[in-house]
């Protein structure tokens, strides 16, 4: 089952990713959004994690978080799956789990899994006919954040990656360098 749909689940799930990183609860928002001006409307309060980088795909979605205090990675998460599922179960008329089974996580230990994680997370849409080498054009991923502007201010912290690199022109050649290794690897799962 697509997860995400069309442009408004896209849309709805990037704003909840942000809006549920706080200590406070997620603000009730029905209407549709304009992304990212939305988001910065919304006072969230001191953050849960830093979330690093995404992406969103139709059945799937990778985000590398920062662990702010133990136990805030599983707090964030469930408030963004039940927060997106609340809203997909009203839209779509159903009942039930949304998400298959738990979020599955690893622990980025070295600081080279980090970058190789980074760069598989922002490669992840290059099965998608338009967006095959096109990757750092594709609007649910944090990859044009990295490579050309933030579009989310202090909200996404690119700069735990960023400030490894000289530029972010360098960041994108380091991730299109690792393309060939990064998509060979059948079972390279990363969460």
């Amino acid at each position: 089952m697509a997860l995400f749909q069309g442009t408004n689940d896209f849309e709805r799930f990037v704003s909840t990713m942000f809006l549920a990183n706080s200590e406070s609860s997620i603000p009730r928002f029905w209407r549709p959004i304009n992304l990212p001006n939305s988001v910065w409307e919304v006072e969230v309060g001191l953050p849960l994690v830093r979330i690093v980088n995404f992406c969103v795909m139709n059945t799937h979605f990778h985000l590398t978080l920062g662990e702010i205090r133990d136990g805030n990675i599983s707090r964030y998460m469930h408030k963004l799956l039940v927060s997106y599922a609340k809203y997909f179960n009203k839209k779509y008329e159903r009942r039930g789990h949304v998400f298959e089974s738990q979020f599955h996580s690893r622990h980025l230990d070295t600081n080279e899994y980090l970058l190789r994680a980074s760069s598989y997370i922002h490669l992840n849409p290059h099965k998608i006919g338009q967006w095959q080498n096109n990757e750092v054009s594709y609007p649910w991923s944090s990859y044009q954040d990295y490579a050309v502007k933030n579009r989310w201010g202090d909200r996404l912290q690119p700069e735990i990656i960023l400030s490894q690199f000289d530029s972010s022109a360098d960041y994108q050649r380091f991730t299109e360098e690792t393309r060939p290794d990064i998509l060979k690897e059948e079972d390279f799962i990363w969460v």
